[in-house]
């Protein structure tokens, strides 16, 4: 097994197992940490440090103005916009946070030797709140039991500029207007946060600089495996597209604040069986609590057609989907190919399967269409898949370092050297899943049925749709959730047999689980032909 070429197509081969990756493939809401931590009413980032004695700052209203000049001591242990207001506007009164020494010492002994008194305290810092004259501030910074005094600060709420955005897919579905706030005079504004979402796929790099600020959790499940870190590339890519955050705001992924658990289910080299992808979704159930992971992302799927009322992977998905945890599946690769749609996890009827949509790299959606290689049809048992696609071709999103499957096969589509430009609806997924992020952070009483009830009835028509698929439109599904009126999905469908219908439980017993069902000589090789495992895949 190994990578092939095919005319223009890159086809991905990925074991005698069972998946196929489906493609080839955050800051917080303060969009800059340096300037949120230096601004204080007009204050510049940055002006706080390394200023010798003598450093001066403008008179004209603003702090680095020209004409008259204002002494700062950096050895005094005030803000320099303290100081700044000292000098000009002795008189006005301004609310300070005075840190102490020690927690021994008396805050309202240093109220008192100010003129002031103790409006707050907060033990855990040993620092208080006080309203003080600004002319008392030089006096107050110089008691020897106030370790630092600095204003207290109004604080602004930046939102993710799209203006620096050098993609498109999240404009084309209207997501920087849920992260800015736009929505109901900003009671839905949304990022993601608190939201922990397991991406099942081949590891993360943890150290590229789009997770600096993302809240990330890298889990090694494969036993194979040397590390946790991504050395095919697939993973980095889809954790990126939900919460990836570039410093400078040029690549953003759906969800920038939501806790992404990388739960590495393949070999160094990109491998992995069914096997591998069940002991993926255990941990996801046996962490759920601990991590509050409310989703769950799979770019991948088998690469042999099932019947999901058999499958063990759509037991597994079921059982998380019971249990609170929306299950979000790729597709597929195979276009309107004949049983393109059989593959589990992306036939089973529960889960919400998402198509990729070429989104043309435009916001506007009048050029929008089907990617030609997404798959769609209908299943084993006539449900209709995918249920609705979103953005999935030319997405950048973080690339891997180091000398990596897809940095090595696809040199011609690295973007700004750390980024990569891949195709395939392992991209369209995780922007639903990002999007399933957003929903549960502003209303996380909603169950699995609703999110997808919400995902599917409020989706948008697209030119020359052809099935009951649409675009994923999260703000019409965050305003509706708002509203209250939301359904329930999945009625009437028939649980996988490994479910007992009466608990909702998973009846699964040591012997189904039993090794023999894996060994090698049950997968005959002969019969895994690899032209039958190529998955069409990087699509440009």
């Amino acid at each position: 097994m190994g990578y092939t070429r095919r005319t223009a197509f890159f086809h991905h081969t990925v074991t005698t197992g069972v998946l196929a990756l489906l493609g080839t493939a955050a800051l917080p809401a303060v969009a800059d940490a340096d300037q949120a931590a230096g601004q204080a009413a007009g204050q510049t980032a940055g002006q706080t440090a390394g200023q010798s004695a003598g450093t001066t700052i403008g008179t004209t209203g603003q702090p680095g103005g020209a004409g008259g000049k204002v002494p700062l001591d950096p050895s005094l242990r005030a803000h320099p916009y303290l100081q700044y207001g000292a000098h000009k506007e002795s008189g006005r009164r301004v609310r300070v946070i005075v840190q102490k020494v020690s927690r021994g010492a008396s805050s309202q002994a240093i109220a008192q030797a100010a003129g002031a008194a103790v409006l707050k305290e907060f033990p855990f810092i040993n620092g208080l709140v006080m309203e003080v004259p600004q002319q008392a501030v030089l006096a107050l910074a110089r008691n020897p039991n106030v370790r630092y005094v600095s204003p207290d600060m109004p604080l602004q709420l930046h939102g993710i500029s799209e203006t620096k955005l050098k993609t498109t897919y999240e404009r084309a579905i209207s997501i920087p207007k849920i992260w800015n706030g736009e929505l109901t005079n900003g009671s839905l504004r949304a990022t993601g946060k608190g939201v922990g979402v397991v991406v099942i796929d081949t590891g993360i790099d943890r150290l590229h600089s789009d997770f600096y600020y993302s809240k990330v959790t890298a889990i090694k499940v494969n036993g194979l495996a040397k590390s946790d870190k991504d050395f095919h590339g697939h993973g980095t890519h889809v954790c990126g597209v939900i919460n990836g955050y570039d410093s400078r705001g040029r690549y953003v992924g759906v969800a920038p604040d939501a806790h992404v658990i990388s739960a590495k289910i393949t070999s160094d080299g990109g491998v992995a069986t069914e096997a591998d992808l069940l002991e993926g979704l255990q941990w996801a159930f046996d962490n759920r609590l601990t991590y509050n992971i409310r989703a769950v992302n799979i770019s991948m799927t088998g690469g042999v057609a099932s019947d999901y009322r058999s499958s063990p992977t759509a037991a597994a998905v079921e059982q998380l989907w019971l249990n609170g945890v929306v299950v979000v599946a790729a597709a597929g690769n195979k276009g309107s190919d004949k049983g393109a749609t059989w593959y589990a996890p992306a036939n089973d009827p529960f889960i919400i399967t998402v198509g990729a949509l070429d989104h043309n790299q435009t916001i506007d959606g009048a050029d929008d269409g089907l990617a030609f290689f997404s798959s769609r049809g209908a299943t084993q048992h006539g449900y209709y898949k995918p249920e609705i696609v979103a953005p999935g071709r030319k997405i950048v999103a973080p690339l891997a370092g180091g000398n990596t499957t897809l940095s090595s096969q696809f040199k011609d589509r690295i973007v700004d050297k750390y980024w990569i430009r891949l195709s395939g609806t392992s991209m369209a997924a995780p922007v639903v899943t990002g999007v399933v992020a957003l929903l549960l952070e502003q209303f996380p009483n909603l169950t699995p049925k609703q999110v997808k009830w919400l995902l599917v009835n409020t989706a948008n028509a697209y030119p020359g749709q052809a099935d009951s698929a649409g675009v994923v439109d999260p703000v019409d599904a965050l305003l509706t959730a708002a509203s209250g009126s939301v359904g329930m999905s999945n009625q009437g469908i028939q649980l996988n047999e490994g479910i007992d219908p009466a608990t909702g439980t998973v009846l699964w017993s040591q012997a189904y689980w039993d090794q023999a069902y894996w060994d090698q000589a049950y997968w005959d090789q002969a019969y895994w032909d690899q032209a039958y495992w190529d998955v069409a895949t990087a699509y440009d």
